[in-house]
């Protein structure tokens, strides 16, 4: 493995561990939403829901830089 491709590995494990980190966020705003909308709760709901989206598209854009520097290169898992 090359000194490029070593770099490459770290940003994408970086990039992987951050994917990670938001999708936790994700489930715990879900969470937060389902418990809110048993209450009844709307504010808390739809506070929620932006935080859901933003992170989301924290999460795409972080899997789009993937794909860029894959040279969009897509795998199956």
């Amino acid at each position: 493995m090359s000194a490029l491709q070593s770099v490459a590995s770290v940003c994408d494990d970086d990039r992987f561990a951050a994917i990670e980190q938001v999708a936790d966020k994700a489930a715990s705003y879900w969470r937060s939403i389902a418990e809110a909308a048993y209450r009844g709760d709307r504010l808390t709901v739809e506070v929620h829901c932006r935080q859901v989206a933003a992170v989301t598209r924290a999460a795409f854009e972080t899997v789009r830089q993937l794909s860029a520097e894959a040279g969009g290169k897509e795998t199956a898992t």
